[in-house]
């Protein structure tokens, strides 16, 4: 994990979740304030569960990039832009979001998407890692390739087999 680029798509996919869950349960919070219906004990779980998960892969960028021949400060300007970018747009805009991807939120498009950016994660990180070492660059990125090309199969068999010809 040499590559800083690496580094961070492997540390933002925490980042997104913490997120998530964080914005997730500051709306319940805020929600449970105004109306007092719904209990707070998810909420509250959901915002310290999200801060931990979401916030913790800081102290990796704040070590590595203290580090000059390992890191750069540009992997923690990415990992603030990458959380926060997640954070406002989960806190302030997510039932527009939820409208945008109701088409794809179908179990058989699901499928489709994540197998597709499941080999295309596959492909990046295989041809970054492919320079330092050939066999576990073509193991990584091939492994990837074929269990992302397995679930986006499914999904196309899935999604053809509801349509009537």
């Amino acid at each position: 994990m040499d590559n800083p680029l690496v580094l961070l798509g492997f540390l933002s996919i925490f980042h997104v979740i913490g997120a998530v869950a964080l914005a997730h349960g500051l709306r319940g919070i805020w929600n449970w304030q105004q109306n007092r219906e719904r209990g707070l004990g998810n909420s509250i779980f959901f915002v310290l569960w999200g801060a931990m998960f979401g916030c913790m892969p800081f102290a990796f960028g704040l070590g590595l990039a203290a580090e000059k021949e390992v890191g750069t400060p540009l992997l923690l300007l990415g990992q603030v832009i990458v959380w926060g970018s997640v954070f406002l747009i989960s806190l302030l805009a997510w039932d527009e979001v939820l409208d945008w991807l109701q088409p794809f939120l179908q179990p058989d498009m699901f499928l489709i998407a994540f197998g597709g950016v499941f080999m295309m994660v596959g492909a990046v990180a295989g041809s970054l890692v492919i320079r330092d070492d050939l066999l576990f660059g073509l193991l990584f990125g091939g492994i990837f390739l074929l269990v992302g090309g397995l679930i986006l199969a499914i999904g196309v068999w899935r999604l053809l087999k509801e349509i009537r010809w």
